[in-house]
């Protein structure tokens, strides 16, 4: 309804526009109202029976495409493309650039839709030529740019995509510096596959140098060290790497501790991960209480117990389990009332309800829900942790 009462006042605005332009001789002007009146009631009466094709075509008639008529038209194209109608919102737009009488900035204004059109519709070579194209203007180069970037990083061309990120920094958009270190670790990671290490090594330079705390350098380092049988060095970086997102330990513990243990480096493993016990992750804990637990597995079970009362995790407690089972530990030897209770901690921090419109969460149920505000849509989780 809102776009319709938009068009309602857009499409007068046009047809006055360009009847005014007409205004020679009266003879003429009382013809080109009359005609005016007709194509504007019959555009309408299209529009409001969804028949957009024919309404479109009403309007191209309605009203001369010139100076003083384009920001009009550029907002019926733009309503188009709102309404997910690319197609026509395509057609609209090369009409107005069809148009000789466009000034230059006019000219680059509609091509910007136009490549936002094609850039919605995913014809992304065509955005991508008439942004290119763009990229010298002075009222759009910046935008330009920055659709373009997110072309780049769509079609995975980090190369690219640098190019547009340095671009942009020049501008004074933004600070890209994370961005385009980031990008070159993607260029980096293809590299490290592909065997070229020495572009491997260039591109982790270059991604320190716009950002010397990237941790994921640190991890593609790493990697390109234990291909060249560093392992020493690998355990540095990986340690690194962790150490400036303590994050990365959750999915790479498993090769920190193997490549450790190649380089009888336990020692140094067991200090390093009690000094990032204070992270606020259990998962420095969890691999204390597995190293530990290859010398004394009561200790370790004590030991992770403990950090499970401060901290419970599904996934500490999953492996509390396997540690007692694996090293035939009872239950009554570390206190089956703790493990109850940290079970029922768990469970009291999990909803009980979930929206099925909305994915609105909670422990009550309610008729209607408080986010969505849509009727009987609230229902018992399922799952491991539901019901």
């Amino acid at each position: 309804m809102a776009e319709l009462t938009l068009l309602f006042v857009l499409l007068p605005a046009a047809a006055v526009s360009g009847w005014l332009l007409g205004r020679g001789q009266q003879a003429r002007q009382r013809k080109r109202d009359t005609q005016l009146s007709s194509q504007y009631f019959r555009g309408l009466n299209y529009l409001l029976n969804e028949e957009s094709d024919k309404a479109i075509e009403e309007f191209v008639k309605l009203a001369e495409v010139n100076r003083d008529t384009v920001d009009t038209h550029l907002a019926l194209g733009t309503l188009f493309r709102r309404r997910g109608e690319m197609d026509k919102a395509i057609r609209y737009h090369k009409h107005i650039i069809s148009r000789p009488n466009l000034g230059d900035e006019q000219r680059e204004q509609v091509l910007f839709e136009l490549a936002l059109d094609y850039m919605r519709a995913g014809l992304l070579d065509r955005a991508e030529h008439l942004f290119l194209e763009l990229t010298d203007s002075r009222r759009v180069s910046e935008a330009a740019h920055r659709h373009l970037l997110d072309i780049y990083q769509q079609e995975k061309d980090w190369v690219q995509a640098i190019e547009q990120a340095r671009a942009l920094e020049s501008a004074g958009d933004a600070d890209r510096a994370e961005l385009i270190a980031q990008l070159h670790c993607e260029i980096a990671q293809q590299t490290l596959s592909a065997g070229e290490d020495e572009a491997t090594r260039q591109h982790l330079r270059q991604a320190r140098r716009y950002e010397p705390g990237n941790a994921r350098a640190r991890l593609i380092e790493a990697g390109l060290a234990l291909r060249s049988g560093l392992a020493e060095e690998a355990a540095a970086s990986y340690r690194e790497a962790c150490e400036l997102d303590t994050d990365l330990l959750v999915g790479h513990h498993e090769v920190i501790r193997k490549v450790h243990e190649q380089t009888g480096q336990r020692g140094v493993l067991l200090d390093w991960l009690g000094r990032l016990e204070g992270s606020g992750l259990l998962a420095p804990a969890l691999q204390l209480a597995r190293l530990r637990s290859e010398d004394n597995a009561h200790a370790a079970a004590d030991f992770l117990l403990e950090k499970l009362e401060r901290r419970p995790t599904v996934r500490g407690l999953e492996y509390l389990m396997q540690l007692l089972s694996s090293h035939d530990v009872s239950l009554d030897e570390v206190g089956p009332d703790l493990i109850r209770d940290l079970m029922q901690r768990l469970m009291d921090g999990q909803p009980v309800y979930r929206c099925r419109q909305c994915g609105f969460s909670g422990s009550s149920h309610h008729w209607l829900c408080p986010s969505c505000r849509s009727w009987n849509t609230t229902r018992v989780i399922q799952g491991v942790l539901g019901e």
